[in-house]
């Protein structure tokens, strides 16, 4: 092959274009960034409950009971559930919900 030894308007000698074998995936794969991070076996469960006079409430129990409104008495799709704001009013033995920052109600606790 016949190199070209042309000088550019600038004086300067082209430069020579250097190509190497394409090794970012290998490398990624080895270094773990393509796999997701391993669970930790000591993940932190949390559970809250509310205690109000005798009585006691899981704050799961109450998540499960605003979503089980949510689709089965509204008829809505459990993925067009973005956001749940709950307030305990333990003195009204009531939970309060907004759902998606418009839809609203109320459970017994």
């Amino acid at each position: 092959m016949k190199k070209n030894n042309r000088i550019s308007h600038t004086g300067q000698a082209p430069r020579s274009i250097v190509t190497t074998k394409d090794t970012t995936k290998a490398i990624e794969t080895r270094a773990g960034v393509l796999q997701d991070p391993p669970k930790s076996a000591a993940e932190l469960k949390t559970e809250v409950y509310l205690q109000y006079l005798g009585t006691e409430c899981s704050t799961d129990d109450i998540i499960a009971k605003v979503k089980n409104i949510w689709t089965k008495d509204m008829g809505k799709k459990a993925e067009d559930m973005k956001n749940i704001r709950i307030y305990l009013k333990p003195e009204e033995m009531t939970a309060y919900y907004v759902i998606n920052e418009e839809t609203t109600g109320k459970i017994a606790l």
